[in-house]
């Protein structure tokens, strides 16, 4: 059984996608945004804020969404990441560095007692990271 990432923003969902699009090289072919859905008392912000989008990573599909006026947004904590595990060192790598572009708490590509490259990082939009090649 298949299990799905989901990330929620205020408002950030379609600067998210795009940045994970050049990131991972993918690119996303189902955004729907709240206005598509014909809610006639939605505010004109609202509007125009993805209700549902998704990205294939690797295999792995990580969802998106705004939160629109009618309901509260939810920051995500910070025991929750993702964990990036390829066997390319390349490929490794230049997901880091795209990751990392304007990234918090990066812990820099690094050989572990685990791996021969490992690091971290918290991305510009607050979701954090790890990076391990298999």
């Amino acid at each position: 059984m298949p299990i799905a990432t989901y990330f929620t923003f205020e408002d950030q969902s379609k600067e998210a996608i795009q940045f994970y699009e050049g990131v991972f090289g993918t690119s996303c072919q189902d955004l729907v945004t709240y206005g598509s859905l014909g809610m006639p008392d939605l505010d004109e912000k609202s509007q125009g804020l993805v209700m549902n989008a998704s990205l294939v990573v690797e295999g792995h599909t990580i969802m998106f969404s705004d939160t629109p006026s009618f309901m509260t947004a939810v920051p995500y904590g910070r025991n929750v990441g993702l964990v990036i595990e390829v066997t390319d060192a390349d490929k490794l790598t230049q997901y880091f560095e795209g990751l990392s572009t304007d990234a918090q708490n990066v812990m820099p590509l690094q050989k572990t007692e685990w791996s021969e490259l490992f690091g971290q990082a918290t991305d510009k939009f607050g979701i954090n990271w790890s990076f391990n090649l298999i």
